[in-house]
């Protein structure tokens, strides 16, 4: 799994690398951080054997509030 993981980072860093230079990376790199961020809270919930059901950044799902 972290063989695949750490083959997404790089195609999405050459993607990032090709959207600057179209000049639309603003809110994607934005994007990719919170994605990135999300997946370590996921991974480390995973390996503590708890449950994670924050749902991923970018799908039009508000994540769960801190009070839940």
């Amino acid at each position: 799994m972290l063989r695949r993981y750490n083959e997404w980072r790089v195609e999405h860093a050459q993607n990032l690398e090709k959207a600057k230079a179209a000049g639309i990376a603003e809110g994607k790199a934005e994007l990719y951080q919170e994605i990135i961020s999300w997946n370590a809270r996921r991974l480390e919930a995973e390996a503590k054997g708890l449950p994670f059901n924050e749902p991923i950044p970018g799908n039009g799902t508000p994540p769960p509030s801190k009070d839940d």
